[in-house]
């Protein structure tokens, strides 16, 4: 249970997704646009940088709990009809999908 510290940013951003698919507030909005830019160009670094890809691997996150929030990240999204949104962080989710496998593969 020692990952839960290691999540904590992942669950304040899902909780703030969540506030915002219910009230659409402007404000939450840039705060995501902005996040999910950061996040999106991370993960599509980590896949031409290994040494990025080194350092998420360190994580002792497991790798259902972040499946998990960028599922519930996407239907909030879908539920609040931002389908731009919704579409940003389901790349996200491949990204993560791949770079998990890619991990497997490489532990094995």
């Amino acid at each position: 249970m020692n990952w839960i510290k290691d999540a904590v940013v992942d669950v304040i951003i899902l909780l703030v997704i969540a506030i915002y698919a219910i009230t659409l507030n402007e404000i939450l909005q840039v705060v995501i646009w902005v996040y999910t830019g950061l996040l999106f160009i991370s993960k599509l670094l980590a896949f031409f940088m290994p040494s990025l890809q080194r350092r998420a691997n360190k994580s002792t996150v497991p790798d259902y709990i972040y499946h998990i929030i960028y599922a519930l990240t996407v239907g909030m999204f879908v539920y609040a009809q931002d389908f731009y949104f919704a579409g940003a962080w389901g790349i996200i989710w491949i990204f993560s999908l791949i770079q998990s496998i890619s991990s497997g593969k490489n532990k094995s």
